[in-house]
């Protein structure tokens, strides 16, 4: 046991006593709570394999003691995951109560030390987090990442296999006056006995055992530069009942059971960052073996290399916003593999606010990846290293470009009219030993055209659109789409009934020739009762017509939330007072998300929030998503306190790239 141990006796050494406040008791309400609790069904009826019902149920609830104590508590459950075996628990039950700078998370709880050791690994069992106002941190977690899973011949693709698996981590560090200076361990294994049927050899199922060391620090230089590194070794044995010996004992050996199936790999990064008028300048660099993962995460990017540099910066008075990245990456870094990968990626990002009306985005990305195959009998018959070294060189390129143009027609406090386009072009091509491959080259032309009418006394908006897409594969026509769409937004009974309607029509065409056509309707409500009820019905019919067959599809989700709680809400901000030039009605806000900052009066936020909807990462947001960012632009432009605008613009940008990320992991 002295070697599971041994990581904690790291932070012995803190054993100063911490002074506990507690001048708000007798000045605080004893007891208050507040969460909320929701449910939703939905319906399906049409040709997709999927189930006629579905339900998910989640709520949360948060007790305060005093201000002093804090227990959160959640739950989710949802029957869409009971038809088969997962060593994955998905549905669960948390509870994180706090004190101060204490909390503790028991049940199915999620943490993470960092990317390479314990990342958002869910787990059954207990977890702290130690955060003082002192130097010292500290987080720790004992419980169970799988559960045990048994074989049986009726198991169909879904279902998997899985020893039951435990493991336990530590995260410490301890800020000095320049240098913050951290060490994390975890370690996980597997229950040989955890299994009692017999399974497939094929499977290629084994206990396993891992062990993770990691440090990191971050410094800064001059205030305005910041460094930062991280350096993780990570040793897994995958069978713990193979027999036989190392050769030489790993850097982990205290803490791992090692024989002939242990193997080592490791993962670096380091980055610097330099703050220069209203942007930034800044480098990466990072190192990820090959075959490099941990126990503690679900997935792993390994075998790559990745050098970054990345600027932004903001001129003109906050009218011009420009961000330059350019990356290098490449992988078979151990030069085991058969083909070798190399990828060239630059990008320019410009926002462009010349006037309160008129607003212009624009970005241009360029990616390149080379690949060396090798012939592999010549490289098994190579009489040196320096033959064959590239038998087969191949290259691909792909370009990417759009323009957006956002236009006020009419802004007043009776109408807001608003015009947009949006043009987006992609490029890629293929060439093998320098020629370009033949039929390999494609492109891909997007236009999209909208023309909206807001009439805010009425709450009433209206949205016309005209989209089309082309497509073509060398010298082939592979399809063109166009169609309209028409939505409409309206909110009655004083704003508590959110109403909203679409639709849509699109038709495309391959060689000249009609293919399919597609008629879409949507029909959605949000009505807000008193005391925090909600209630929500969203209905969608599909209609597709095409030459084989006509299919049709219904979707109906019905939903109910409430919200509860005792006591007084605490006002979200007060009103500040401009001392600019435009006068105490125009509060001035500058703050920075993700490297982009915005700055100026109401509108011109809200403007600047608009163009970055029109990107092109964003032109397949589904038409409520749209409608509900409109609404939270107009509400914006009524707020005249600028810590209600900054919160309500970051809540924004965060629905943006929440849908970004959600796009990524489809892709």
């Amino acid at each position: 046991m002295y070697r599971f141990l041994f990581p904690f006796m790291i932070c012995c050494f803190w054993g100063r006593s911490q002074n506990i406040d507690l001048d708000r008791l007798g000045k605080a309400k004893l007891f208050d709570y507040n969460g909320s609790i929701a449910a939703n069904g939905v319906f399906y009826e049409g040709a997709a394999n999927r189930r006629a019902f579905t339900y998910f149920l989640n709520g949360n609830l948060n007790f305060n003691i005093a201000e002093l104590y804090q227990v959160p508590l959640s739950f989710a459950y949802t029957n869409q995951n009971l038809d088969f075996s997962s060593p994955f628990r998905l549905n669960r039950l948390s509870i994180s109560p706090s004190y101060k700078w204490l909390t503790v998370h028991l049940g199915d709880a999620a943490m993470t030390f960092s990317p390479y050791t314990l990342s958002a690994h869910q787990f059954t069992g207990v977890g702290v987090d130690v955060v003082p106002n002192g130097p010292f941190k500290v987080s720790a977690m004992y419980g169970r990442l799988l559960r045990a899973v048994e074989y049986s011949a009726e198991m169909d693709n879904q279902q998997q296999v899985a020893y039951l698996r435990r493991g336990f981590g530590l995260q410490s560090s301890y800020a000095f006056k320049k240098l913050d200076l951290g060490l994390i361990f975890f370690k996980a294994w597997d229950h040989e006995e955890s299994i009692q049927e017999p399974f497939p050899l094929e499977l290629g199922l084994s206990p396993k055992n891992n062990a993770v060391l990691s440090v990191h620090t971050d410094f800064d230089v001059f205030e305005k530069v910041k460094f930062r590194f991280e350096y993780a070794v990570s040793g897994i044995t995958e069978d713990i009942r193979a027999g036989g010996e190392r050769s030489n004992n790993g850097p982990l050996a205290l803490f791992l059971k090692e024989n002939i199936t242990t193997n080592y790999m490791d993962a670096f990064n380091a980055s610097v960052d330099y703050s220069v008028g209203n942007g930034t300048l800044g480098g990466r660099y990072e190192r990820i073996a090959p075959d490099y993962r941990t126990f503690g995460a679900y997935f792993f990017n390994n075998d790559l290399e990745n050098i970054t540099v990345n600027a932004s910066q903001t001129v003109f008075d906050s009218k011009l916003n420009i961000g330059v990245n350019a990356g290098l990456q490449r992988d078979n870094l151990n030069d085991s593999k058969a083909s070798a990968m190399k990828r060239l990626v630059s990008s320019i990002n410009l926002g462009y606010t010349p006037t309160e009306k008129l607003g212009i985005t624009g970005s241009f990305s360029n990616f390149q990846s080379y690949t060396n195959i090798r012939n592999q009998f010549d490289y098994i018959n190579q009489v040196n290293e320096l033959d064959n070294v590239d038998t087969l060189n191949y290259r691909q390129i792909s370009r990417n470009m759009d323009l957006g143009i956002n236009y006020a027609v009419k802004q007043t406090e009776t109408r807001q009219h608003r015009a947009n386009f949006n043009l987006v072009y992609q490029d890629s091509n293929e060439d093998q030993e320098g020629r370009s491959i033949e039929n390999s080259g494609s492109r891909f032309y997007n236009g999209t055209a909208s023309y909206s009418l807001g009439y805010p006394q009425q709450a009433l908006t209206l949205t016309f659109a005209a989209n089309t897409s082309y497509s073509r594969t060398g010298e082939t026509d592979t399809g063109l789409i166009l169609g309209p769409t028409l939505g409409i937004a309206k909110q009655f009974c004083d704003k508590k009934l959110r109403t909203n309607f679409s639709a849509a029509y699109n038709t495309s065409f391959t060689n000249g020739e009609q293919q399919n056509q597609l008629y879409n309707l949507r029909l959605g409500g949000n009505y807000t009762l008193a005391a925090g009820h909600n209630f929500t019905l969203n209905m969608l019919s599909l209609f597709r017509n095409t030459v084989q067959n006509s299919t049709t599809d219904f979707t109906a989700t019905l939903g109910y939330s409430h919200t509860f709680g005792r006591g007084k809400r605490k006002k979200v901000g007060q009103p500040v007072p401009s001392t600019g030039g435009r006068g105490a009605s125009e509060p001035l806000l500058t703050f920075r998300y993700r490297d982009v900052v915005y700055s100026g009066t109401t509108v011109e936020i809200v403007q600047q929030l608009q163009h970055r909807q029109q990107q092109s990462q964003y032109r397949l947001l589904p038409q409520e998503k749209r409608d509900e960012l409109d609404q939270m632009l107009m509400d914006m432009e009524k707020v005249n306190d600028i810590n209600r605008l900054k919160n309500l613009a970051i809540a924004f940008l965060e629905e943006l790239h929440q849908f970004e990320e959600q796009n990524k992991m489809k892709k």
